[in-house]
């Protein structure tokens, strides 16, 4: 009798795991459990130390880069840098997250990105929309690390030559005919490339000025904005009132706009007062608010899009196939989008993936039209062709 029930009991354990099986066929749709395979192996995790934890650039970062790391085959993790870019919160909050399986770390702070290469010497990292001022600026504190054969360049946010950035703004200023003006920027320990933007525009007015028959008026003093928004008493001194723009070397849009708007529905500010700025939000108020005759006339962002470069080069490095022409670590413009007509804020706000809505798929580049830059994927990739590319992306790619 134990044999008996032994066997009914190895029976029924049997039967259980064919009705499983059919159970598990029929959820898939496929009746060919043969054409089922297993997930490829992970190739590893890329680490995104970011700069920000919010926003529609943000979300889309969060949605445009794990998909490519998807494809490539390695997994992704969000890692939130110092606020202040302090070198001992970057380091801690690396170690923190790192893994036996993390391969790669994708920087858009370098603060302590010196420490975090001497703790992880096997660690390919990569800057993306950062300054870099510690490894590529004047005297840079992480020199040694454009010897360093893992470390692989960065990704500008905006132009890398503050001269070419402040010219833009410049010619804005000049183009709309404003003559009385003020210019406003993030600290230096942060942004020291916007202290040079800023720099190198006040020469420019300096110089238009020495043969200008109307010269433009700078009012005061740039004014340095610590990450908080402009204070409503600037605008209670008689000389800010009458302002014809405020040009803001940061994001102008979070921290100068709303204080300009409050001012303006007061009646304390010239009514036509406008803000030419970067950055870019997704508010449906604040975009209705932007174009030839509002408040907001000039943003210029670096391409979401550009992002691709640095997750490009980290599998390059990881996968062991590193571009031929590729000579050392440098740091590159991004593709560039200046956004100062009626039609471009429209593109932005309704076409393109960070607008109204952050949707990946307006991207300018889906897999399909990337995934020949990538070595890994394509022996005959180049790094000139990646480079070319992602600085090919501007605001015309969304007027398609």
């Amino acid at each position: 009798m134990k044999k008996v029930i032994a066997l009914l009991l190895a029976l029924a354990m049997v039967f259980a795991l064919v009705a499983c099986g059919s159970s598990d066929t029929a959820a898939t749709g496929n009746d060919d459990t043969s054409s089922v395979s297993a997930p490829a192996e992970s190739k590893g995790k890329i680490l995104y130390l970011s700069n920000l934890n919010s926003g529609c650039s943000y979300d889309f970062y969060v949605s445009y880069l794990p998909m490519i790391c998807e494809q490539l085959g390695y997994k992704f993790e969000v890692v939130y840098g110092d606020m202040f870019n302090d070198p001992a919160g970057n380091l801690a909050a690396v170690k923190n997250a790192y893994t036996s399986d993390v391969v790669g770390l994708i920087a858009c702070e370098d603060g302590g990105l010196g420490s975090i290469m001497e703790e992880y010497p096997d660690l390919y990292v990569v800057g993306c929309l950062s300054d870099m001022d510690s490894v590529f600026g004047e005297n840079p504190v992480n020199a040694a690390l454009l010897q360093n054969d893992h470390f692989l360049g960065n990704l500008s946010d905006g132009l890398v030559d503050p001269v070419a950035q402040a010219k833009g703004y410049f010619d804005e200023v000049v183009a709309r005919g404003y003559k009385k003006i003020s210019v406003m920027n993030f600290p230096v320990y942060a942004y020291p490339k916007q202290t040079a933007i800023v720099a190198n525009l006040m020469q420019m007015i300096a110089d238009y000025n020495a043969t200008a028959a109307e010269p433009i008026e700078v009012v005061g003093e740039p004014v340095v904005l610590q990450f908080s928004p402009l204070e409503d008493s600037y605008f209670m001194e008689a000389a800010n009132q009458d302002l014809d723009a405020i040009v803001g070397v940061c994001a102008g849009t979070t921290f100068i706009y709303p204080t300009m708007l409050a001012a303006k529905a007061n009646g304390t500010i010239n009514p036509d007062m406008q803000l030419i700025t970067g950055g870019f939000e997704n508010d449906p108020d604040l975009l209705a608010d932007c174009g030839d005759d509002k408040t907001i006339v000039y943003l210029s962002i670096s391409t979401v899009e550009s992002v691709l470069w640095p997750v490009a080069m980290l599998d390059a490095a990881i996968s062991g196939t590193m571009y031929p022409d590729f000579t050392g670590p440098e740091s590159i413009d991004p593709g560039l989008c200046v956004i100062n007509s009626t039609a471009e804020f429209e593109a932005m706000a309704n076409s393109s993936p960070i607008g109204l809505t952050v949707d990946i798929s307006k991207a300018q580049v889906q897999w399909d039209d990337m995934k020949d830059l990538f070595i890994s994927v394509n022996p005959d990739a180049t790094y000139a062709n990646l480079v070319s590319f992602v600085q090919s992306l501007a605001v015309d790619g969304y007027m398609k």
